[in-house]
């Protein structure tokens, strides 16, 4: 029985996996895993994590700056200072997700997600559930009046709503419901539908909780929701979708409202 107890702890294994050790550091830590099965199931999966990751986001760098994130029109929106918070908070996830692993995996494991965000999240989740399923009344106002749709959300969610068009991915608009959400106030849930009966759902309500943030991950129940907050309202994109379509969708979405904010 091997009694040799090693020293390794977690900042050692990250290194070890990432590549940055060498030498006699780089010996001891496989010795350690080669000694301990738990330790090295726990280097594996720190692997399988990066991988994970790495496919999650290289399509995102390899893509050409947009306009919008060039330092001459930066400097020109100065005055709306939402576009600090998650602009930032993106890239740094992002550079740390391709460069390292296990720091990302904490903010995709939702790390340091607020009460606010996660209500949001509970909220599109929950509605989601409830009417995807339907198939005579999945919708209050059907596509065919959809103007009078965006105009009455719009005035009851106080928020100029539009519906953005999926049709890139596949996704046509179903049409709407105006839905409760907390301490009264009103929110909006559009649906969409692609030709094998696969929904989405975009939900805005109020944010009054003076935070802003970038994409968020949530999943209950099997159903998976990207989460953003400005500073007034809140949007979620929910759908029982695997991660990285789900994430295009948003992707979409925040892009067509984004002149309105």
């Amino acid at each position: 029985m091997n009694t040799k107890r090693y020293d390794i702890d977690d900042a050692d294994l990250h290194a070890w996996v990432d590549g940055r050790l060498d030498g006699q550091a780089r010996a001891a830590v496989e010795a350690a895993l080669a000694a301990d099965p738990d330790l090295a199931a726990r280097a594996r999966a720190y692997i399988d994590q990066n991988h994970d990751i790495r496919a999650l986001y290289d399509g995102i760098a390899s893509e050409p700056l947009p306009d919008r994130l060039r330092p001459a029109r930066i400097a020109a929106m100065q005055r709306r200072r939402r576009w600090l918070v998650p602009v930032a908070a993106s890239i740094l996830w992002l550079a740390v997700g391709l460069t390292g692993g296990w720091l990302a995996h904490d903010r995709l494991a939702d790390f340091g997600v607020d009460g606010a965000t996660r209500a949001m999240a509970a909220e599109a989740i929950s509605a989601y559930r409830v009417y995807a399923v339907e198939k005579l009344h999945p919708v209050e106002v059907g596509v065919d009046d959809s103007d009078h749709l965006m105009k009455w959300l719009s005035r009851r969610v106080g928020y100029a709503m539009t519906a953005p068009d999926l049709s890139s991915l596949g996704f046509a608009l179903v049409g709407g419901r105006l839905l409760p959400a907390v301490d009264g106030e009103a929110a909006a849930q559009l649906m969409y539908e692609d030709a094998s009966g696969r929904r989405v759902t975009l939900y805005v309500s109020r944010n009054d909780s003076g935070q802003e943030t970038a994409f968020h991950y949530q999943e209950a129940k099997g159903v998976g929701a990207f989460i953003w907050l400005e500073p007034d309202f809140g949007f979620a994109i929910a759908g029982d979708l695997p991660r990285q379509p789900l994430l295009e969708v948003s992707k979409i979405v925040y892009e067509a409202f984004e002149p309105t904010h």
